[in-house]
C-alpha cells in the first residue's frame, strides 16, 4: 500500500484480513474513518494511543499470533472462494478424461487459498480422485493453533472438565487438527476439437456438406 494512501491505526480486536489486537498497522484513509474508527475496532496510531494499546510482544508469542493469524485467515479465504479447474471430457459430456487428483488439488490449496498442506491432508467426497464435471466440497485438514487450543482448555476448566493426560504435549496442550470445508469448480473446457477427431468434415480433404 503506498505511504501516501495510508493511516497508521492500532488494532483494539483481531481482523481475519488485517492483524491482531495490539498491532500497529497501515490501512487506507477510508477504511479507517469509515469502519475501524467508528467501530471501535481501532484507533488512530497517535502517541497517546500507542502507548496505551499497543502490545510488546516476545518472539515466540508473535509467532503464535502469527500461527492463530494464518489459521483465520485460510479459512476465510476457504469460505470466500473457491477452486476452479478446467477439464476436457469424454464423448459422455460429463466424465473427465483426465481425472483431478489430491496432488493437485492440494497444489491449488498453497496457491490459492496461501495455505501449506500436502496430498495426504485431501479428503475427497468419495474415491481418490475426482472423475466427473461440476460442483464439490473437499476437506482440508489442517493444524489448530495452539492459542486456539489454549482457550479452548481454559474454557473446558472454567466449565469444570478435566483434560486428559493420554496424547497431551508439554504445556498440557493437545494436538489437534481441523476438517476445513473447501469448494470445488470443475468446468468443461470448451476448446474445439480437430473437426476430424470429433467427426466433422475433413477441412484439407475438401469434403462437402450434405446437401
Amino acid at each position: 500500500m503506498s505511504k501516501k494512501r495510508a493511516v497508521n491505526v492500532v488494532l483494539l480486536e483481531d481482523l481475519a484480513l488485517r492483524g491482531f489486537a495490539g498491532e500497529e498497522v497501515a490501512v487506507k484513509p477510508g477504511y479507517a474513518r469509515n469502519f475501524l474508527i467508528p467501530g471501535r475496532k481501532a484507533v488512530y496510531a497517535t502517541a497517546d494511543n500507542k502507548a496505551q494499546h499497543v502490545v510488546a510482544r516476545s518472539d515466540e508469542e508473535r509467532g503464535l499470533l502469527e500461527e492463530r493469524r494464518d489459521f483465520v485467515q485460510f479459512k476465510a479465504r476457504a469460505t470466500h472462494r473457491a477452486l476452479t479447474f478446467t477439464r476436457k471430457v469424454t464423448l459422455d459430456g460429463t466424465s473427465l478424461e483426465q481425472p483431478l487428483t489430491k496432488a493437485e488439488l492440494a497444489a491449488a490449496v498453497r496457491k490459492q487459498l496461501k495455505r501449506r498442506v500436502e496430498e495426504t491432508d485431501i479428503r475427497l467426497p468419495r474415491g481418490t480422485e475426482v472423475k466427473v464435471l461440476g460442483d464439490l466440497e473437499i476437506k482440508v485438514e489442517v493444524g489448530v493453533p495452539q492459542l486456539l487450543l489454549m482457550q479452548e482448555q481454559q474454557q473446558q476448566q472454567q466449565e469444570g472438565g478435566a483434560a486428559t493426560a493420554a496424547g497431551e504435549k508439554k504445556g498440557g496442550i493437545k494436538e489437534k487438527r481441523e476438517a476445513v470445508s473447501v469448494k470445488v469448480t470443475i468446468q468443461k473446457d470448451e476448446t474445439k476439437r480437430d473437426r476430424r477427431v470429433s467427426g466433422g468434415t475433413d477441412a484439407e480433404g475438401g469434403g462437402k456438406p450434405t446437401e
